[in-house]
């Protein structure tokens, strides 16, 4: 998939808004990204989904493998059969609450 069909596919969700109530599970478009609500809660100013982690994680669309992001705990870890890009390669988790970068913990992924 290209970047400009991911672009397209992202453009298809909400665009993300202050004072909206957002539920577990709800997809936005915040900057042309895709971002699932993680906990429920309404959304200020200052809450965005891109500085947020603790009430949104970046959801990449069906059969794109998205860059690795820190996690900051439980809530965002990897699980096992999670696939990231990490330094230009893909990475595959072996382990559930994975909250380690592959070169951090190297046990924790296999290179794809």
């Amino acid at each position: 998939i290209t970047p400009e069909e991911i672009a397209e596919l992202v453009g298809l969700y909400p665009v993300w808004a202050v004072g909206v109530v957002y539920a577990v599970g709800d997809l936005v478009n915040y900057n042309g990204t895709l971002y699932e609500a993680i906990q429920e809660h309404t959304s200020q100013a200052d809450w965005t989904p891109d500085i947020v982690p603790a009430l949104f994680k970046s959801k990449a669309p069906a059969g794109v493998i998205p860059e690795f992001v820190q996690p900051i705990g439980a809530q965002d870890a990897y699980n096992i059969g999670d696939k990231v890009l990490f330094e230009g390669q893909v990475y595959e988790s072996l382990i559930d609450a994975n909250v380690w970068s592959p070169t951090a913990y190297p046990a924790g992924w296999k290179l794809v």
